[in-house]
C-alpha cells in the first residue's frame, strides 16, 4: 500500500467557524484589550493548568505583541502551529482560546488546545466551540486524525473531551511540572475523520 501524501496547508487558511453562540477566528490587533481583560480578570481560573497565564498578558500592549506573534508564526509559510481566539457570537467579548497545533504532516494529524475565561467556565462554550473546530480540521483543513491532550487533573477539560465521545488512547505518566501541582500525568485523546458525525458534531454512537 502507497503512503498517502502529506498535509499540506490549505490556501488560503480556513475562515471562521461559526457556531451557535460561538465564532472561532484569527486573533486581530483589535482584540488585545479583550485578550488582556479575559486573561487578567480570573488568572486563578486557567491555573495551574496554563503556566503562562501566571505571568503573561500584563498589559494590553502585551497581548498585542502576544496577537502579533501569533499571526506572524501563522503567515509563515512552514508554520504548524495556527493559534485562533474563541468569541461570543453577539457581541464579540473573548471567550478563551484555542487552534490547531504540533502538526504532523506525513501523519494528516493535527492537535486541538483550548482554554477559556474564568467567568465562561462550565457553560458548555468549549465543548461547542471544540467541536465546530474538530470538524473544520477534518473537512476544511484536510487532516485525517485529530487528538487533544489535558491534565488528567482538569476534570473540566477531561469532561470536554468525554462529552464529545473523543476515544481515550492513553495517559503518559509525570509528563509535565507545573507548579503547585509537581509532576503530572497527560491523557491523550484522539479522533478519526471517519469516526466524526459532522451533523451531530460529535464521535458517531457515543
Amino acid at each position: 500500500m502507497n503512503a498517502p501524501a502529506p498535509w499540506k496547508r490549505p490556501d488560503p487558511l480556513p475562515g471562521p467557524v461559526v457556531t451557535e453562540r460561538t465564532v472561532v477566528r484569527w486573533w486581530e490587533p483589535s482584540d488585545a484589550e479583550g485578550l488582556h481583560v479575559a486573561v487578567a480578570e480570573d488568572r486563578e481560573a486557567l491555573l495551574p493548568w496554563l503556566p503562562w497565564a501566571a505571568k503573561e498578558h500584563a498589559s494590553v500592549d502585551e497581548s498585542a505583541q502576544i496577537i502579533n506573534r501569533f499571526t506572524r508564526d501563522r503567515n509563515f509559510p512552514e508554520s504548524l502551529d495556527f493559534v485562533m481566539g474563541i468569541f461570543e457570537r453577539e457581541g464579540g467579548e473573548v471567550i478563551g482560546g484555542t487552534g490547531i497545533h504540533r502538526i504532523i504532516p506525513e501523519d494528516l494529524t493535527g492537535e486541538i488546545g483550548y482554554w477559556v475565561r474564568g467567568s465562561r467556565q462550565r457553560q458548555g462554550y468549549c465543548t461547542e466551540a471544540v467541536a465546530a473546530l474538530i470538524t473544520a480540521g477534518f473537512d476544511a483543513w484536510g487532516f485525517r486524525r485529530i487528538k487533544i491532550c489535558c491534565s488528567n487533573l482538569n476534570k473540566g477539560s477531561v469532561g470536554v473531551l468525554e462529552n464529545l465521545g473523543l476515544r481515550f488512547e492513553g495517559e503518559e505518566r509525570e509528563a509535565r511540572w507545573l507548579p503547585g501541582v509537581g509532576w503530572d500525568n497527560h491523557r491523550t485523546y484522539a479522533v478519526l475523520a471517519d469516526e466524526w458525525d459532522r451533523e451531530a458534531e460529535r464521535v458517531r454512537g457515543s
